[in-house]
């Protein structure tokens, strides 16, 4: 009887062990899923940073081409084309 009560005991401290192993890796499942959760919002964050700023330099470089008399006119046109099918694109979306 004692061998086997010996291996219950053993069988119970392995079983202690994988349900403390197992609250341990929950906690970190749920620590990652947080990190992940911030991370993809950082990553949002940042992605409408940069539109916003590439809109700001494409404003930018159509303003210096309005402004300077050396331009090149192929690219003011290109440019003002841009803005003429962003306007169309609001006002669709305005008329929804």
């Amino acid at each position: 009887m004692s061998d086997v009560s010996g291996r219950i005991e053993a069988l119970a401290k392995k079983l202690s062990k994988v349900s403390q192993k197992l609250d341990e890796l929950q906690d970190e499942n749920k620590k990652l899923r947080s990190d992940v959760q911030s991370l993809e919002t950082e990553l949002h964050t940042g992605s409408r940073k940069l539109d916003a700023l590439q809109k700001e330099y494409d404003r930018l470089k159509l303003a210096k081409a309005l402004v300077s008399n050396t331009g090149d006119k192929a690219e003011m046109k290109f440019r003002v084309n841009e803005l003429v099918r962003e306007i169309d694109k609001c006002i669709a979306l305005l008329n929804r």
